[in-house]
């Protein structure tokens, strides 16, 4: 955590643990907790396919990821799905079903921020229109058993990709 090297409180020089989620200052006794954040990921499913966009942007630059964001202050998990599908694809849908969870490292200039990545699902009657945003590059359904790992922008997202083809299987 390069950026934690002097207090916010009396800015002096203080050195941090780099894996430490609570910086203490022995200057001042000022202490920083670093706690997850929240973030939340849509499984936009139609006929055994599920949504996937690919990345415009770096961290994870051309992989797959799925439509999603980090949850805003005073915001919960439902009201952030709903924003971020209107945001990334132009898209209002009803209530999503809450799937599962998975923890997350998103590296972004120079920080890496630890997530909670919640999962909603959505099951879509027909193809919606969608319009994507500046974070994706494309978009593209693909039933979850044709994904790999290494198609994917992120750990947590590797990590739910067996969880969402035993869906499949359900």
């Amino acid at each position: 955590m390069d950026w934690a090297r002097h207090c916010a409180r009396c800015g002096l020089a203080a050195a941090f643990g780099a894996e430490s989620r609570r910086l203490s200052c022995p200057h001042c006794g000022f202490e920083l907790f670093l706690n997850v954040a929240s973030a939340v990921s849509a499984v936009l499913r139609h006929q055994g396919q599920v949504l996937w966009l690919r990345r415009a942007k770096a961290p994870g630059l051309g992989l797959l990821d799925l439509p999603g964001g980090f949850v805003d202050p005073d915001e919960d998990l439902e009201v952030a799905i709903a924003r971020e599908l209107q945001e990334e694809l132009g898209l209002k849908v009803g209530a999503g079903r809450y799937l599962f969870s998975a923890p997350n490292r998103y590296d972004y200039g120079g920080v890496t921020y630890r997530t909670l990545d919640a999962y909603f699902e959505f099951e879509l009657a027909a193809l919606p229109a969608v319009t994507l945003n500046d974070e994706a590059q494309a978009l593209m359904w693909l039933p979850p058993l044709e994904v790999t790992p290494a198609m994917l922008a992120f750990d947590s997202l590797r990590a739910a990709l067996p969880r969402l083809q035993a869906l499949e299987n359900v």
